[in-house]
């Protein structure tokens, strides 16, 4: 999984080589400014991805869930029709309990007015 942070505080996740997201997140987290993790493939969705590096990826979202809830504001899937945005929502809302911070589905033209939505909610309310 590779982590770019040339949009920050809008940080793009893709399966692009080279993997960087252990450094990338950490880095994020030391920084302790908020941000939003951005992507536009499906979580789980790398075939060439093995199922250690799922397992590492996993336990270091476990490991970190306090602090990725007070820094990250949100985690956003970004698809290009608004009936699929609307229909994956039921499937990826229940991981923002699992991960600490909010998981959407939205239209790319929604993708403005949410990143700035979310970066401007205090981590108390996006949590409850």
């Amino acid at each position: 999984m590779h982590i770019s942070t040339q949009e920050f505080p809008r940080v793009w996740i893709s399966n692009t080589s080279p993997s960087n997201w252990r450094q990338e997140l950490e880095a994020l987290l030391d920084q302790g400014k908020r941000f939003v993790l951005l992507t536009r493939e499906l979580p789980g969705s790398n075939p060439d991805e093995s199922e250690q590096e799922k397992e590492e990826l996993s336990q270091w979202f476990k490991d970190n869930r306090s602090r990725l809830s007070l820094h990250c504001a949100a985690s956003l899937v970004v698809v290009s029709n608004s009936l699929i945005a609307f229909s994956l929502n039921a499937f990826v809302t229940p991981l923002s309990e699992k991960f600490g911070f909010p998981v959407r589905v939205v239209h790319e033209d929604d993708l403005d007015a949410q990143v700035t939505a979310f970066l401007a909610a205090s981590p108390e309310v996006e949590n409850t």
